[in-house]
């Protein structure tokens, strides 16, 4: 895929993986539009991207609205043109068994990110599939690949996202649209587990193994997943081979990931 020259959509745009995306994607000629939620993050994302000689607009919207998605699809679409690439980043959601989860949380887990990426989706994807190329790209969890316990609801968002990004693959199959699953190991400077203080306590001590990456090195990542039109992507590669482990002998991967996971606390039971 080639990356100067061509319009960049990414959502999650305004922190971590997104907006290391953005940055580095910029950096190499790309014309980036930057979706998230939060405008003054997005101006400041933009203006380095300006600063360093490239071309960004940010577009505050919350993407889990049919109606926000919409709004940014008719926008870019009249102002800039049909997007080569999509890269939906955007996630959420704090990690807790079923039955401590708030019911009105549930839908909030499943809108970020698989609703995002699905509207995000939708409303360019009739205009890829006229001029016939692009590349879609979904930061998935490895959460999708193998389950471990204490996450219910994130782990159900993150298959529906690895599921959507499959299923489109399929779709497209006879398209010279490419469809990417990206795979990162934990991101050590994330604000995510800023944001949600307990949930680094229930990451499976077994996944400690596999070394933490930055953001920078996420970006990096995309770059090369981009760059060579991959189905599927591993940063680190250590988790590929833990990956591969669990597709393998499933039965291990499941057992290592339960008794090392998070434990119910006594009064649960």
């Amino acid at each position: 895929m080639k990356i100067p020259g061509s319009l960049c959509v990414i959502s999650g745009a305004s922190s971590g993986i997104g907006k290391a995306s953005a940055l580095e994607l910029g950096q190499r000629g790309a014309r980036v539009v930057l979706v998230a939620r939060r405008a003054q993050e997005l101006e400041q994302v933009e203006g380095e991207i300006r600063a360093a000689g490239g071309q960004a607009w940010a577009f505050p919207a919350d993407l889990s609205r049919p109606e926000e998605a919409q709004r940014l699809g008719d926008w870019v679409l009249h102002e800039l043109g049909t997007p080569e690439i999509l890269i939906h980043s955007a996630g959420a959601g704090a990690w807790r068994f079923l039955d401590e989860t708030p019911l009105e949380a549930l839908q909030g887990l499943m809108d970020t990110p698989y609703f995002a990426a699905a509207y995000l989706t939708r409303v360019f994807l009739p205009a890829m599939l006229q001029q016939n190329r692009g590349f879609i790209l979904s930061v998935c969890s490895p959460a999708s690949r193998l389950v471990w316990p204490g996450a219910t609801g994130y782990v159900a968002a993150r298959w529906a996202l690895h599921g959507l990004t499959e299923a489109l693959r399929a779709d497209l199959y006879p398209t010279r649209l490419r469809v990417c699953a990206f795979f990162p190991g934990k991101i050590s400077d994330s604000e995510y587990f800023t944001r949600n203080t307990d949930t680094e306590s229930r990451i499976p001590r077994i996944g400690r193994l596999i070394p933490e990456i930055t953001s920078q090195q996420a970006a990096l990542g995309i770059v090369r997943a981009l760059e060579r039109e991959a189905r599927v992507w591993f940063v680190p590669w250590q988790l590929q081979a833990f990956d591969l482990l669990a597709r393998c002998l499933p039965r291990l991967a499941e057992h290592l990931a339960w008794s090392s996971g998070a434990r119910r606390k006594p009064q649960g039971y």
